[in-house]
């Protein structure tokens, strides 16, 4: 199975042309201008959306020294949001060639292009210099990464001494029923879920040190449901405007997730760590 066939054909990146129409439906035109605030509502694909970006660069102290790398950076929602706000500098890695043509067009046309970079490439392949960056981020992608242990080895090998590691994801809270382990893959592009402990263990072997991880499950669960009510409320006002397959794709992605959420198998973990 081609894993880069396989996550495009994840409802949440499916009909990407919903930015250009919610921007349109603020009159901003395809090619026109746009502040960074008008892509908040838009552009941040993870729990909790700028808030949980601006916890992560307040607990890491970002500043317009900083170097950061995000790891599956979608089309840029975080690495805008952390440019625009502390003017660090990002390296912006997202494995999909569509994903990320529309993050550097949404972040040149932004005018964050000088502190953004997009970079199109595989994190377990991609050449990272050795001790480039101050920071390393991720929200809600290292459970499409295989071979993990092998992800965290080449993220503390690209922190400098005393950088530190910020990841927000999926993990797994008890086995999953057969049924919700096919839709973990085959919707929501679970590869690598598995335990905090799993995680705690591979960052530690990698190299980190003062490794912290923070289950999210109790949050995370109830704003999975909310999320999921608040889309199906919204049905038929979205639909006229996206249309029904746009709509039906993503309540198949939100409904898969919240039921996962709900029956207990899957969590959320925040893990942060530094090199020593």
């Amino acid at each position: 199975m081609n894993d880069r066939a396989s996550i495009e054909t994840i409802p949440l990146y499916t009909h990407l042309d919903r930015i250009d129409i919610g921007l349109a439906a603020l009159g901003v035109g395809p090619t026109d201008p746009i502040r960074p605030e008008q892509l908040f509502p838009l552009d941040q694909w993870h729990y909790h959306g700028v808030d949980a970006v601006r916890l992560a660069a307040e607990r890491l102290g970002l500043g317009a020294a900083s170097r950061v790398l995000e790891i599956g950076s979608g089309i840029g929602g975080p690495a805008r949001y952390l440019a625009h706000a502390t003017g660090c500098q990002v390296t912006a890695l997202e494995l999909q060639p569509k994903v990320h043509a529309i993050g550097a067009d949404l972040t040149r046309r932004c005018g964050l292009d000088g502190r953004v970079l997009h970079v199109c490439g595989d994190a377990l392949l991609w050449p990272m210099q050795d001790a480039a960056f101050d920071v390393v981020v991720s929200w809600l992608a290292v459970h499409h990464i295989p071979h993990r242990p092998r992800l965290y080895a080449r993220l503390a090998r690209a922190l400098r001494p005393g950088g530190a590691c910020y990841i927000e994801d999926l993990c797994m809270r008890a086995p999953f029923a057969a049924t919700d382990l096919r839709d973990l893959r085959e919707v929501a592009f679970g590869v690598s879920v598995d335990a905090i402990e799993a995680h705690v263990d591979e960052l530690r072997a990698a190299g980190f040190v003062d490794v912290e991880a923070a289950d999210q499950s109790a949050d995370w669960a109830p704003y999975t449901a909310a999320r999921l009510a608040g889309w199906r409320a919204g049905h038929a006002a979205y639909a006229r405007v996206h249309g029904e397959a746009a709509y039906a794709a993503q309540e198949l992605f939100y409904a898969v997730i919240a039921r996962l959420f709900a029956c207990g198998s899957l969590g959320g973990v925040r893990l942060v760590a530094r090199m020593g």
